[in-house]
């Protein structure tokens, strides 16, 4: 870990496959969230490199907002990662005009070893250019990444 990068790492009763499989669905999402930022997903089920969804965001200092995650990694049942924007549209847009966002992602790594799959959850935000939107990060901690993993676990079976 460093000041700009968070990993945490759980081992989930069961296997990659099933775990990919809710990691992929975005719709899914808030029912893992250990942060309680997610507000909810419309968006189908993440196919491959370069696709977006969108998310619905809330956070007691911001407000409601609407990310676009352009997903940039995706290698079935080992990897899944994306890059959030704010929606220019949304709420919170009008409250960041002049700030520059984005440059930090999230990410999943699986590895299934006899029916279990390690997990380990990283989100960097070493991308991060403009120092204002710098401040805001981490959006997460590490006790929030360590209750997705638990949410995790229990939504795919694993208590």
């Amino acid at each position: 870990m460093s000041e700009t990068r968070l990993q945490v790492t759980r081992t989930i009763e069961a296997p990659a496959e099933r775990v990919f499989a809710l990691l992929s669905d975005p719709r899914e999402h808030v029912a893992i969230d250990g942060s309680g930022l997610l507000q909810g997903s419309d968006s189908d089920r993440v196919t491959g490199v370069g696709q977006v969804f969108a998310m619905r965001m809330f956070r007691d200092d911001l407000g409601p907002w609407r990310t676009f995650n352009t997903v940039t990694d995706f290698e079935p049942d080992r990897r899944i990662g994306w890059a959030p924007d704010l929606d220019p549209d949304c709420e919170l847009a009008p409250k960041l005009a002049g700030v520059t966002v984005g440059g930090h992602y999230y990410a999943y790594e699986l590895e299934e070893h006899d029916g279990v799959t390690d997990v380990t959850q990283t989100y960097d935000w070493s991308g991060v250019a403009d120092p204002n939107f710098a401040a805001l990060c981490p959006f997460v901690g590490t006790a929030e990444m360590t209750g997705t993993l638990d949410r995790l676990a229990g939504a795919v079976g694993s208590a």
